[in-house]
């Protein structure tokens, strides 16, 4: 249950079509609570913090019992429900045996302290041990108000087959303040059941704080090497009713049943990190932040979200995110995603409603029915300033790149798609049934803008295109896949040209550029500070174009020329680095006059041009014009400069052209007007630009 992009029928108006966005249209001015400051005070040296001894609880469903101590196995409790009447504190532990399940409700609340943690995980050998909701209560396992806690390794079920909304395992926390460092890891949180599509107050795991009272949020909250899947809704989703800011006035109060007055002023969560996750078969979002500044979302595996739903409506998305600022969403693969038809989303990623700075890199992106990126919002609660940078985009489905409304300053640079034509098939009953091939590799929606498209390899074997609308620019992409591959007119540094991958298949290695890629060294200078996919460092100008970068030999210049070669003297004998080797013109195809191109391959600085050759008064040319590209154009710098040589023997001989001004080019062209030709050709040894 998320907003929708919008979607747009040719001939009628463009219409947002946002799933259940009822209330959050409504934009409350309220005013922040006043903060009551003391006199400030010196602060107190730092001690250490000893970790307490604590006490270790034990529960055996087998051999139990309940009138025990539980602290020790042979005297362990039996039920969920004695269990659920401790208050942990520092350093204690509550361990279920290993192997052994029980049903019902487990209820966690205590705390420990900075260096000693309470603690709740297993003891003994075998299985994880398993806590069956089996439907009879709205989440498994509820961990209350906790803070410096840790949840490790249990196995968790709430299954009935009923459509009301339930949870695996709920973080939770009401007016309580700043709750720190709790990590949530190794839980195996399957068979959930619920609505069958996207309600955000049910989840596999579900992190929610509510009140309105005192401001709460967690920090260093980690939620780590979760296996999360079979879920009717989502997999791992995290919000606050601490969420409202400029039009962000509720908080789905259909799903949650919370009504708009308990949605007060944006205290986002910190230090969260959500990693190395694995999520699947779910019918919403498989992981969602929420109202979080700083978070990281990474390493995690996320496979077949959005599918299986009884809903036949909607859609949703492998990763998104609402309400944070400074989102660091990195090294993911995402696949599989669900979609429901045009206008429901499907893709693998999505910057949605309310968001600041989020970053996109270096993520896996495949065969998600809906496209690889989304971004969008509504008035009120515009998303802003998204970087998608150094990922991978391998046959996601109908709009790789969906940019909608209210969103601005989304900058997608460096990225590789490869698009061979997969079309997407949706089945009755979802509303959307019918069969959809790639509609558009960028496709903007109403009036999202400021977005800039820079030194992206496209390999796209379709006819599907790019919008250029709302001043988008498009800038050094490379555009490959069919004989006359699809760009946007606009590009003027665009390659058209295949760019050489290493082998296409499923391995994003294989997308790697080849030492010959025409992708090399020619991207534009992005003033960013980043690395590639596979954790190459990029300069700092003239990157590779791409996700790749290469790190092989050296770029060398391509050199062409209109003349005809004689033999073997390749003409990249000019450009080679050693003038004793040599290139030349076959005696019956001169002519003038003619061209000798030099592709640097990358931005360069020009000043001088330096001609290296022997023989220099038979061979030699006599007459040229120099000219640089500047990147639509030839501009001539130097016009039939005379070049005088002494001597017709095997002496290298070597003749400088200043020009009347440094240039930076990625192309020098010689246009020769005259030469000497004692055997009927001239020849050049070595062209240096400096």
């Amino acid at each position: 249950m998320r907003i929708l992009r919008t979607s747009r029928t040719p001939g009628t108006s463009s219409t947002p079509r946002r799933h259940l966005i009822g209330a959050l249209l409504t934009a409350l001015a309220l005013p922040l609570s006043a903060v009551a400051a003391g006199p400030a005070q010196a602060a107190a040296p730092a001690k250490p913090h000893p970790r307490a001894a604590g006490t270790t609880y034990y529960v055996d469903a087998e051999a139990g019992n309940d009138a025990r101590s539980g602290k020790n196995q042979a005297a362990a409790w039996k039920s969920l429900a004695k269990a659920s009447q401790l208050t942990l504190g520092p350093g204690d532990r509550l361990l279920f045996k290993a192997g052994q399940r029980w049903k019902g409700r487990l209820d966690i609340q205590g705390a420990g302290t900075v260096g000693s943690p309470a603690f709740v995980g297993s003891y003994g050998s075998g299985a994880r041990p398993l806590i069956e909701g089996a439907g009879t209560t709205d989440v498994a396992v509820k961990l209350n108000n906790v803070h410096d806690f840790t949840l490790d390794g249990l196995e968790v079920t709430n299954w009935s087959d009923s459509t009301t909304p339930r949870s695996g395992v709920n973080l939770f926390a009401k007016d309580a303040g700043k709750l720190s460092n709790i990590t949530l890891r190794n839980l195996n949180i399957h068979d959930v059941d619920g609505p069958g599509g996207s309600t955000v107050s049910s989840a596999g795991l579900l992190v929610s704080i509510r009140g309105n009272t005192t401001p709460t949020f967690f920090d260093n909250l980690v939620l780590e090497k979760n296996e999360v899947s079979k879920i009717r809704s989502y997999g791992i989703i995290t919000w606050s009713t601490w969420s409202r800011r400029n039009g962000m006035t509720s908080l789905y109060p259909v799903e949650t049943g919370i009504p708009d007055s308990e949605v007060v002023t944006w205290t986002p969560s910190t230090g969260v990190k959500i990693r190395d996750n694995y999520v699947h078969d779910v019918t919403a979002g498989g992981i969602t932040p929420m109202h979080t500044k700083g978070a990281v979302v990474e390493g995690n595996r996320v496979h077949k979200a959005a599918t299986g739903r009884l809903n036949t409506k909607g859609g949703n998305v492998g990763i998104w995110w609402q309400g944070n600022d400074d989102l660091l969403v990195q090294r993911n693969e995402v696949s599989g995603s669900g979609f429901n038809g045009p206008g429901t989303d499907g893709h693998g990623f999505d910057a949605d409603a309310d968001n600041n700075h989020s970053v996109v890199q270096y993520n896996y992106s495949h065969d998600n029915d809906g496209g690889f990126f989304i971004t969008v919002s509504f008035k009120g609660a515009p998303t802003k300033d998204t970087v998608v940078r150094y990922n991978l985009s391998k046959d996601d489905g109908f709009e790789v790149f969906s940019l909608s409304t209210e969103t601005s300053g989304t900058s997608i640079y460096n990225n590789t798609v490869y698009a061979s034509g997969r079309v997407v098939t949706v089945h009755p009953p979802y509303t959307g049934a019918g069969d959809y091939p790639l509609g558009k590799i960028v496709h903007i929606y109403n009036n999202a803008s400021g977005i800039d498209i820079r030194n992206n390899i496209f390999y796209n074997r379709t006819t599907a295109g790019y919008d250029t609308a709302n001043n988008t620019v498009y800038d050094s992409n490379l555009y490959w896949g069919t004989t006359t591959p699809v760009a946007p007119s606009g590009d003027i540094n665009a390659i058209k040209a295949d760019p050489k991958l290493v082998s296409i298949g499923t391995d994003p290695a294989g997308y790697k550029l080849q030492a010959d890629s025409p992708a090399r060294a020619r991207g534009a200078t992005v003033t960013q500070d980043v690395e590639d996919y596979f954790g190459n460092a990029v300069p700092a100008t003239a990157p590779d174009r791409g996700f790749h970068q290469f790190t092989g030999a050296p770029v060398r210049p391509v050199v062409t020329t209109s003349y005809a070669t004689l033999g073997n003297s390749h003409p990249y004998r000019m450009v080679d680095g050693d003038t004793s080797t040599a290139w030349s013109s076959v005696s019956s195809a001169v002519a003038f006059p003619g061209t000798v191109d030099v592709d640097f391959r990358q931005p360069t600085s020009v000043g001088t041009v330096t001609l290296h050759t022997a023989f220099a008064t038979g061979q030699g040319i006599k007459q040229l014009d120099v000219q640089t590209w500047n990147g639509s154009a030839w501009v001539t710098q130097v016009a039939g400069q005379q070049l005088a040589w002494s001597g017709n023997t095997s002496t290298v001989e070597q003749r400088t052209i200043t020009l009347p001004r440094r240039v930076t080019t990625e192309r020098l062209r010689l246009t020769v007007r005259d030469a000497h030709l004692q055997w009927g050709n001239f020849a050049l040894y070595e062209i240096q630009a400096a």
